[in-house]
């Protein structure tokens, strides 16, 4: 699961340095592929793309299909960051059946995220993304990310989802031993 962020985080870090001296609108084009934002020239906002991904996870005997469906919200409080642009939020879907039958429903907000994550990052952070990682004692984990927008700054944390659809977030970590190309 970190090692998933912290490749996202190594990608868009390359792609910001080698946009660099190329001129404002290579920048700009960079920029929005690497985050997959989409400007609308008469609000002046940014937001991400809607995405969508769904799988299979078995745990025990039991068949399981998660849907994650992102998608920016003008529901939602809009963040702005240093250099005034702003961003819209994001909302997640997340729906896990079982042969058929809904185990859960949830619509994740950054807001769900705020025992996990300090209040003042959270202020300036947008919900970025949220994936199947793996099962672990019996349980579904999703990794997610609180993030601020642009920038290489995130908060990972994990949703635990148990085979009754009860749901536990807690906080991801970011280990040294993790990070690409470097030895313990």
């Amino acid at each position: 699961m970190n090692k998933l962020y912290l490749i996202i985080s190594f990608g868009i870090s390359a792609c910001l340095f080698l946009s660099c001296g190329q001129g404002a609108d290579k920048t700009e084009k960079v920029n929005e592929r690497a985050y997959q934002l989409s400007g609308n020239s008469q609000s002046g906002e940014f937001s991400m793309q809607q995405s969508s991904a769904k799988g299979d996870v078995t745990i025990g005997e039991a068949a399981f299909r998660y849907q994650i469906d992102r998608a920016p919200s003008s529901q939602l409080p809009k963040v702005k960051d240093e250099q005034g642009n702003i961003f819209v939020d994001n909302e997640i879907a997340l729906n896990i059946t079982r042969n058929g039958k809904t185990v859960l429903t949830k619509r994740f907000t950054k807001r769900d995220f705020s025992s996990q994550v300090e209040s003042s990052f959270l202020s300036k952070a947008i919900l970025e993304g949220l994936v199947f990682d793996k099962v672990v004692n019996g349980k579904m984990r999703f990794a997610a990310s609180v993030c601020h927008p642009q920038t290489d700054l995130f908060v990972p944390l994990c949703v635990l989802v148990s085979t009754d659809g009860s749901v536990r977030i807690d906080k991801g970590s970011v280990l040294e031993d993790e990070i690409p190309g470097r030895n313990p």
